[in-house]
């Protein structure tokens, strides 16, 4: 049997507004239930009163008890930055796939460099530092499809407890998406959330991650 509180909580969840509205307190939870309701009656299968919405709504905003549901308290325990970086984009040929193997032995870096690549279903990106930019163009030997100046990037080291928790990486990036800051990347591993966005941006997306 289908409770409807289960259902509530799920319509809830999948709209963040409404879900940061009802943990705070001010959300009118007659005029959303009244909203829901048809929602609510077709993935319970039954026909559902207002009142009984409202008393799931009730019962779910206890459980959240005025904290975001949605955003994890993160301690940071140390910021890096590099600048300039450049994305390079290529298709992903035979010829590109071949030379990703050597690409970390033929070109040569230091700790200050900057050195990633990712491969997706048609495209291979990489991002590294604009002085061993050339050094990466040379060794694919092929036009990339894209080359974008002018990036930073910005990451973030945190404790390995993080890395089975839910919503670590949004409850970061949500800092940057709230100023539309635009990003290049993403990158994570298991202790470390790397962001690369235009280095104009970089003085704010620090300010956004300072104690």
């Amino acid at each position: 049997m289908i409770k409807i509180q289960d259902v509530v909580r799920d319509i809830v969840y999948n709209e963040e507004e409404a879900l940061y509205a009802l943990a705070e307190g001010y959300m009118n939870l007659s005029a959303y239930a009244k909203r829901i309701r048809k929602e609510v009656e077709h993935a319970s299968k039954k026909g559902v009163h207002i009142p009984g919405i409202v008393v799931a709504l009730s019962r779910v905003q206890k459980e959240l008890k005025k904290v975001h549901p949605l955003i994890q308290d993160v301690t940071i325990n140390n910021i890096t930055t590099k600048s300039p970086l450049s994305e390079i984009v290529f298709e992903k040929t035979p010829l590109i796939l071949s030379k990703l193997s050597s690409l970390y032995e033929k070109v040569k870096t230091t700790s200050d460099d900057f050195l990633t690549m990712t491969l997706s279903t048609s495209e291979v990106t990489v991002i590294c530092s604009d002085k061993i930019k050339d050094s990466v163009l040379k060794h694919f030997k092929e036009t990339p499809r894209m080359i974008e100046p002018g990036l930073a990037s910005l990451g973030i080291s945190i404790d390995p407890k993080y890395y089975p928790m839910p919503n670590i990486t949004y409850s970061l990036i949500r800092r940057i998406a709230r100023k539309r800051i635009p990003l290049a990347e993403t990158i994570t591993t298991h202790t470390e959330i790397i962001f690369v966005f235009p280095k104009q941006s970089l003085s704010e997306v620090l300010n956004l991650f300072q104690p």
